[in-house]
């Protein structure tokens, strides 16, 4: 496209009559409306740049000539009159030198192949530090290549890319950096997902050990803790950091020290993948237990592989068969009947079968192919923090990729700072920590959750920057928590045919119902998709089941039971439906219209008013009136109720337990209806539900939908 004589000049930082000059010694001649064509332009572009190139080349070996000069002149001056002050100030010149260079260095990161990595966009000022070039020949350089910039202005990975090889120098963009959307979600895996294969190098597994209270997770984690932890750390384990590695036949092997699946399922509900292998802890003794099934479930879900250790094989009646047939029972099918489940007979007491549990650990990693880039800025996930009372809040970080050096800015979540301090699992300092490396690090302001992610920033300004957008993103989310898949957003998602399934967890009064209600779910299926039960249990509703619903996006479906007030709060944090009732078909009928997108749901209710309930007056499956004290609020006709009745949890304790939802046909006071009737007044209420059993001393809940 033609290009004005102003316009070539403004380009090219040089007056107008000098474009007419160059235009003369190419023998064109300017038109009337000062016009120049794209090849006499780009022949233009190309004498100036040609000239000031040699100019500065020219003026840059004048330069070098008169350093060599005064170099000399220094030296002979040192030889006759050595001056000690003068000593002590090139000393200072030359610390401050190296500590220069060493900042450089530590600066400028290359691949194994030697390319230099430049981030997506840096100022022209750092370009030409990292590929060590004078900032006037770069800037030379990016003019030749129509851009006219100044050194701090910044410029793109792919403006440098094309300077870099007029320049002879090999660079390579930075791994991609999470969004502030994606550090707020907690989600890193299409970045982890998107790393380049060529980038990649092997990385030691990391496991989490899960299974039934006093089966021997702990027992097992201590004897692996105190007999494989590198030669030479005298002591040990000096302090716990909720995680910690062993080395075994030269390889090492990270092992996550938390409680069970219950943290494990709590950073997958936020999104985090920190686990590589479940190691499911089963006593020979006892077999498969309640919280056995729910690990397996987890682990399932979670879509990681499944390595059972069978404990206690040390004691009278242990049967390892009985185990293996339970597993099979559970799609778990061991490998010495044919399956792929490695299965490995241990004792923690006397550390038989270790070893080979941890073999056996390093050969379904190997068949994992596990790897990680540590060439690029570290990436890692918050495992557990605390408020140390002399070096103030700290957090163990396990690095999924990259490496995390001391002194690198960092955020997670909406706070941002510096690594002031590093430690391992020993306590012992350290300066950089490469993936699966689990560390202490300090320098936080704000105390972080478990399955937060951090990630490194350029700068202290550029971890400020993208803190203040997750927090802008907190500011504006309207529920400021880690949201999964709720009701809503399942409805969405089959309405845009972007899912075939829906997940549920369903938990039954008795063994039969459980298995009657199951078998109706699985007889579920519409044109939009299908129930998949992801896990089951006979029981109460408890928070580990809530914790895998919102890790997965699941629905929780109640028959005959109730929900605890506690477990019914954790629902609303984790944004987890919950779905209570004592018919099986009502249960069914809700599935069917989640399924068929018909379902309407208001994700936002306000409470406005409770009652006691005072007296029965009649009560049938599908209708009840009931007369009581209002002693909060209001009630109100046509509105939702929620039905609350004090009795024993699933820990024996006495808990408020929700026993379900139905409405408010009518209120009425004395024998005049109202439509609504406001607090410290007796009335009754007409109710319609689904086989809900009403008993003088219950609350009732009103609620509506909010505006």
């Amino acid at each position: 496209m033609p290009i004005t004589i102003a316009d070539l000049a403004k380009q090219l930082d040089i007056a107008p009559e000098a474009v007419v000059l160059h235009a003369m010694d190419l023998d064109f001649e300017i038109p009337e409306d000062d016009m120049i064509p794209d090849e006499i332009a780009a022949e233009i572009r190309k004498l100036e740049t040609s000239d000031v190139i040699a100019q500065v080349d020219h003026e840059f070996e004048e330069q070098r000539e008169r350093e060599i000069v005064e170099e000399q002149q220094k030296r002979t001056v040192a030889q006759k009159k050595v001056v000690p002050r003068k000593k002590v100030t090139d000393k200072k010149k030359e610390k401050q030198e190296k500590i220069k260079e060493k900042e450089l260095k530590k600066e400028i990161i290359t691949d194994k192949e030697g390319a230099i990595i430049l981030p997506e966009f840096l100022s022209v000022r750092d370009f030409a530090t990292k590929i060590s070039k004078p900032i006037p020949l770069v800037l030379i350089k990016l003019k030749k290549n129509g851009v006219i910039a100044n050194l701090k202005q910044e410029i793109d990975y792919e403006t440098a890319a094309v300077v870099a090889t007029d320049f002879n120098v090999k660079v390579k963009k930075e791994s991609a950096e999470l969004s502030g959307e994606e550090l707020f979600r907690g989600d890193v895996s299409e970045l982890l997902a998107d790393e380049e294969a060529d980038d990649l190098i092997p990385r030691p597994p990391v496991i989490s050990i899960m299974g039934h209270v006093d089966h021997g997770k702990t027992s097992i984690l201590d004897y692996i803790r105190k007999t494989k932890i590198v030669d030479g750390e005298a002591g040990g384990i000096t302090q716990s950091i909720g995680a910690y590695q062993v080395e075994t036949n030269g390889k090492k092997i990270t092992f996550l020290d938390t409680p069970g699946h219950e943290a494990f399922t709590a950073m997958r509900a936020r999104g985090a993948r920190s686990t590589d292998i479940a190691i499911l802890v089963v006593a020979a003794t006892e077999g498969l237990k309640p919280q056995s099934i729910e690990a397996i479930n987890h682990a399932k879900e979670a879509k990681i592989p499944i390595i059972v250790a069978i404990n206690k094989m040390d004691i009278d009646g242990a049967n390892p068969e009985l185990v293996k047939g339970q597993l099979a029972e559970h799609e778990l099918t061991p490998e010495d009947w044919g399956g792929n489940v490695p299965c490995v007979a241990v004792s923690a007491k006397t550390g038989s079968g270790v070893d080979k549990l941890l073999d056996t650990i390093l050969i379904v990693a190997e068949l994992a192919e596990l790897k990680a880039n540590p060439n690029r800025s570290a990436i890692g996930t918050v495992i557990e923090a605390h408020l140390d009372t002399r070096k103030g809040i700290c957090a163990t970080i396990l690095i999924n990729t990259g490496t995390l050096r001391k002194g690198d800015a960092f955020i997670i979540y909406d706070q941002h700072g510096k690594i002031r301090k590093m430690v391992d699992h020993n306590g012992e300092d350290l300066e950089i920590a490469l993936p699966s490396t689990p560390v202490r690090v300090y320098g936080l302001v704000a105390m972080p959750q478990a399955g937060d992610i951090l990630q490194i920033a350029e700068s202290e300004k550029a971890a400020r920057k993208k803190a203040e957008e997750v927090a802008a993103i907190v500011h504006e989310d309207e529920l400021t928590k880690r949201k999964k898949l709720s009701l809503a957003h399942l409805k969405a998602k089959l309405a845009r045919d972007k899912m075939d399934q829906l997940k549920v967890i369903a938990k039954a009064d008795t063994k039969g119902a459980l298995e009657a209600m199951i078998a109706e779910l699985q007889k579920i299926k519409t044109d939009e998709g299908l129930v998949r039960v992801v896990h089951s249990g006979v029981g109460e509703i408890t928070e580990s089941d809530v914790m895998l619903a919102s890790a997965g996006g699941s629905v929780i479906l109640g028959f005959g039971i109730g929900v605890s007030s506690r477990v019914l709060t954790q629902s609303k944090i984790e944004n987890v439906k919950i779905i209570l009732e004592n018919v099986i078909y009502h249960l069914t009928e809700q599935i069917t219209d989640i399924l068929n997108n018909r379902l309407l749901v208001e994700e936002r209710e306000e409470i406005i008013g409770e009652l006691q309930v005072k007296g029965i007056f009649a009560s049938n499956k599908r209708m009840a009136v009931i007369g009581g004290a209002i002693t909060k609020g209001k009630a109100r006709k046509l509105c939702r109720i929620r039905q609350f009745r004090k009795m024993k949890n699933a820990e024996g304790e006495e808990d408020e337990i929700l026993l379900g939802e139905a409405k408010a046909d009518s209120v009425q006071q004395g024998t005049e209806e109202k439509n609504e009737i406001g607090e410290g007044t007796e009335c009754g209420i007409k109710i319609g539900h689904k086989g809900l059993d009403f008993q003088i001393g219950d609350r009732i809940e009103f609620f509506v939908a909010k505006k």
